[in-house]
C-alpha cells in the first residue's frame, strides 16, 4: 500500500504498540520474565523499550560486563512477536562510576551533586563520555544484526533534573568560555558591545572573567542557557557516533514536558524519528478539556520538529500517573480515546511508561499495564489488550500524513530570552500564547504544527507569529519567502523585541519585521490591569463586535499597512490595533493588543477562511476532538469524545468503520469518553 510517510520503525511492525520494559528490575523473579514475554503478546504488544536505566547491570564493574540476561530478554520477546527499541543507559550511571565526583554535576554554589539520582552528569567529563561511548558501541555491535531490533533509544529526556542539567565545574565554565570567543570571533569589544556589558559597570577585560552568575546581564543568561542547550545536542551526536559505528537502525531520544530544557530543533535534526512522553493531568472534571488541548499543542509540536512527519508516542499512562497532585483513575474508555487521539495527532503507535512497576524506587506507584506481581487480570490490561487489538487494525495509518495547513511559530530561544529579560513578565510567556493560539484550531479539528524559527515556513496557508520575542538570524527571510509563497502571515505585539543576543532590536520594535508588515517602529506600550478592558472600533468583521483589548495595547505607525480595528478608548484612541498589508502573493497581518480568546478564535478563523483552510467537519460540538489522517487515496477521520457526556456529530454520508469496514451512519452518537475512527477513499 501507498503511504505518504515510511513508518518510524521498518519492517514488519507497523502500528507501535508497547512501553518502558525494566526486566533487570525483576530478574530474581525469573518466572515473572517468562510470563511478562507471553502477556505482551496478549496485550498485542509489538515493541518494548529496553535498557534505559540498565547500566549497572549491564557493566557491573569497570571491567566486568553481563549481557546474557539482555540476550534472553531479546530471546523471550522476539519468540512472541515482540520487537525491541534499545534504549543507551546513560541517564543514569552505575554506582562505580558515580563515585568518581569528576562524572557528576558542580552546582552553582559550587558542590557536586551527590553519586544518586539521574542525569547528575558532567557532559565534559572526558571518563563519563569515554564510559558512554564504550557501552553504547558495546550495545550496537552486540545487537545491530539482531532481528528483534527496531530502534534505538538515547538516554532518557533530556534535560529533567535540576537547574536543567546545567554544570559549574571548572571544566565546563572554560567550555563556556571557549564557545563564546567562537561566537564573537575571538573579540571580546564585540561582546561586551552586544551584551551592553557597560551596564552596572560590568564591562570584561579578559574572558575568564565570564561565568553563569551575573543575572544583570541578559545577554550572558541567554549564551549560558544555549551553551548548556548545545551540551545536550552534542551528547546526542555523542551517542549517535558510537551506535552508527555498528547499526544503522533508526535513532531517537523521548523529548518530555514543557520543552524548553533544551533547543529541540537542533536535536530533532539529529534524529530519525521524534518521540515524545505525554501525561496529560485528566481528572474526570471540565478540566480534562484543557489538559486533551494541551496534548494536542505537543503533537503539533512533534508534528513540527519531523517536518510534518510522523512521529511517536514513546510514553504515557495507562492508569494513574504519579506525578500529578490526584493520581486519578482514567475512566472506563479514556484510555483508548487519550491514545487514538495521539495517533489522530500524527503518532505511529502508543507506548507506555512503563510495562511492569518496579517493586521498589520513586515510580513504584505510578500506573503501569501490570503493578507489580499483583493480578493481571485487570481493567487496566484488558484496556490495553483492546486497544492493542485496534492498533492492529489500523495499520493502514501508519505513515499517513497529518495536513497542517498552518503554521505557529513557537521558539525557544524567545523562551529564553523573555524568561532572563527584566519588564512584561505579567503577559504571557511565549509558549502560553502558542498554546493559546493552537486551541483556536484544535478546537476546529485544523492540524497546526509548531514549528521553531529556523523551519521552512513555505508550506503553510497560514502561519501565526504569537510572542517570538527573539528574532534569529534569517527568521525575517523565512517570513518574507513565506509571504511570496502567498501566505496569510499573523504577527502579534510582543514578538519582534530582540536580536539574537537579547539587546533590544536596532531601530526599535518590530525590526526587519516592520517592513513587511507595513509598519514603522512603535512608539510605547501599554500594560493593562488585570481588571482593564480597552474597547475596539473595529472595521470588515475580522473581529466581532464588542472585542476588546486585554493585557497589553501597542501603539504603532503605519508605513503602507491599512487599519481593521483600532482603539476606542484610552488617550491612544483611534490608534490602530489590527494591520493588514499586502506583501508579494501574502498579506501580513499585526495585532497590537491581546484578545480574549473567542475574539481570538474568530480572528483566526477568519484568517483560515481566508487562507482557502477548510476544517474537516463544519460542526464540531465543544470538547469533541475531530481530526484527519491521509494517505494517498484514503482519508481516516478521528472523532474523539474525550468527555464524560454522550454527544452527537454529524460527520456527513459515505463513511466506514475503519475498525471494521461497516458503514456509518451520517450522524455518530458517542457515548462519554468514546472514539470512533472513520475511512473513505480520498
Amino acid at each position: 500500500m501507498a503511504t505518504s510517510f515510511p513508518p518510524v520503525v521498518p519492517g514488519r511492525f507497523q502500528m507501535l504498540h508497547g512501553g518502558d520494559y525494566n526486566p533487570e528490575q525483576w530478574r530474581h523473579r525469573p518466572e515473572l520474565l517468562d510470563e511478562d514475554a507471553r502477556l505482551m503478546r496478549r496485550a498485542g504488544m509489538t515493541a518494548a523499550s529496553v535498557g534505559i536505566f540498565s547500566w549497572a547491570a549491564l557493566q557491573p564493574g569497570p571491567d566486568s560486563w553481563d549481557f546474557a540476561w539482555l540476550d534472553a530478554v531479546f530471546a523471550r520477546l522476539q519468540a512472541q512477536g515482540v520487537g525491541i527499541l534499545l534504549a543507551t543507559p546513560s541517564a543514569a550511571r552505575p554506582l562505580w562510576l558515580a563515585e568518581d565526583a569528576e562524572v557528576r554535576r558542580m552546582r552553582s554554589d559550587g558542590t557536586r551533586e551527590d553519586p544518586g539520582g539521574r542525569h547528575s552528569f558532567c557532559a565534559t567529563s572526558p571518563r563519563w563520555r569515554a564510559a558512554v561511548a564504550e557501552i553504547d558501541r558495546r550495545l550496537a555491535e552486540r545487537y545491530a544484526g539482531h532481528p528483534a531490533l527496531l530502534g534505538w533509544h538515547i538516554s532518557n529526556e533530556f534535560g529533567g533534573a535540576a537547574e536543567n542539567g546545567r554544570c559549574h565545574c571548572p571544566r565546563c565554565i572554560a567550555g563556556f568560555q571557549g564557545w563564546l570567543r567562537r561566537r564573537f570571533g575571538d573579540d571580546l569589544d564585540a561582546l561586551n558591545r552586544a551584551w551592553n556589558s557597560a551596564f552596572w559597570s560590568h564591562s570584561y577585560q579578559d574572558w575568564a572573567q565570564i561565568r553563569p552568575c551575573d543575572r544583570s546581564n541578559d545577554g550572558l543568561m541567554l549564551a549560558w542557557q544555549r551553551w548548556c542547550s548545545d551540551l545536550v545536542l552534542d551528547v546526542v551526536r555523542l551517542e549517535k557516533a558510537a551506535i552508527r559505528s555498528a547499526s544503522a537502525a533508526p535513532i531517537t531520544t523521548n523529548m518530555h514536558g514543557p520543552m524548553d530544557f533544551y533547543d529541540h530543533g537542533a536535536v530533532a535534526r539529529e534524529l530519525d524519528f521524534v518521540s515524545y512522553d505525554c501525561y496529560p493531568d485528566i481528572d474526570g472534571s471540565p478540566r480534562d478539556a484543557e489538559a486533551v488541548a494541551a496534548a494536542s499543542f505537543y503533537d503539533g509540536c512533534m508534528r513540527g520538529l519531523a517536518g510534518g512527519r510522523p512521529w511517536l508516542l514513546m510514553e504515557s499512562c495507562p492508569s494513574q500517573p504519579q506525578y500529578k497532585p490526584r493520581m486519578r483513575l482514567k475512566r472506563p474508555g479514556m484510555h483508548r480515546a487519550l491514545s487514538l487521539a495521539h495517533v489522530a495527532g500524527g503518532s505511529d503507535g502508543v507506548c507506555y511508561f512503563q510495562w511492569r512497576a518496579g517493586s521498589n524506587g520513586h515510580e513504584k506507584h505510578h500506573g503501569a499495564v501490570l503493578m507489580q506481581d499483583a493480578p493481571t487480570d485487570t481493567r487496566v490490561f484488558r484496556e490495553v489488550a483492546e486497544l492493542g487489538a485496534d492498533l492492529a487494525r489500523l495499520g493502514g495509518v501508519v505513515g499517513a500524513a497529518c495536513p497542517a495547513p498552518v503554521g505557529i511559530v513557537c521558539d525557544v530561544h524567545s523562551t529564553w530570552a523573555r524568561r532572563v529579560s527584566g519588564g512584561f513578565q505579567g503577559e504571557p510567556a511565549p509558549a502560553e500564547l502558542a498554546m493559546t493560539h493552537h486551541r483556536c484550531f484544535h478546537e476546529r479539528g485544523i492540524h497546526a504544527d509548531l514549528v521553531d524559527a529556523d523551519s521552512d515556513l513555505t508550506r503553510f496557508a497560514l502561519v501565526v507569529v504569537p510572542g517570538v520575542a527573539l528574532l534569529r538570524p534569517g527568521f525575517a527571510a523565512r517570513i518574507e519567502a513565506a509571504l511570496a509563497a502567498g501566505a496569510q502571515v499573523l504577527v502579534d505585539a510582543l514578538s519582534g523585541w530582540y536580536d539574537d543576543e537579547a539587546a533590544i532590536v536596532a531601530g526599535g520594535r518590530p525590526g526587519p519585521l516592520a517592513g513587511l508588515l507595513g509598519l514603522g517602529a512603535s512608539e510605547e506600550m501599554d500594560v493593562l490591569r488585570t481588571d482593564e478592558r480597552v474597547a475596539l472600533t473595529v472595521t470588515g468583521g475580522w473581529l466581532p463586535a464588542g472585542t476588546h483589548a486585554i493585557g497589553h495595547c501597542d501603539l504603532m505607525r503605519l508605513a503602507g499597512a491599512e487599519a481593521l480595528a483600532s482603539y476606542a478608548g484610552e488617550f491612544y484612541a483611534g490608534r490602530p490595533a489590527l494591520t493588514r498589508h499586502r506583501h508579494g502573493a501574502g498579506t501580513s497581518w499585526y495585532l497590537g493588543c491581546r484578545l480574549e480568546r473567542p475574539a481570538l478564535a474568530h480572528l483566526l478563523a477568519r484568517l483560515a477562511d481566508a487562507a482557502g483552510i477548510r476544517p474537516p467537519l463544519p460542526e464540531i460540538p465543544a470538547g469533541v476532538v475531530v481530526r484527519e489522517r491521509i494517505q494517498p487515496g484514503r482519508r481516516y477521520l478521528f472523532v474523539l469524545n474525550p468527555q464524560p457526556q454522550a454527544v452527537q456529530v454529524g460527520v456527513g454520508p459515505g463513511w466506514s468503520d475503519a475498525l471494521g469496514e461497516a458503514a456509518m451512519p451520517a450522524t455518530l452518537d458517542l457515548a462519554g469518553h468514546q472514539a470512533q475512527v472513520l475511512t473513505r477513499p480520498a
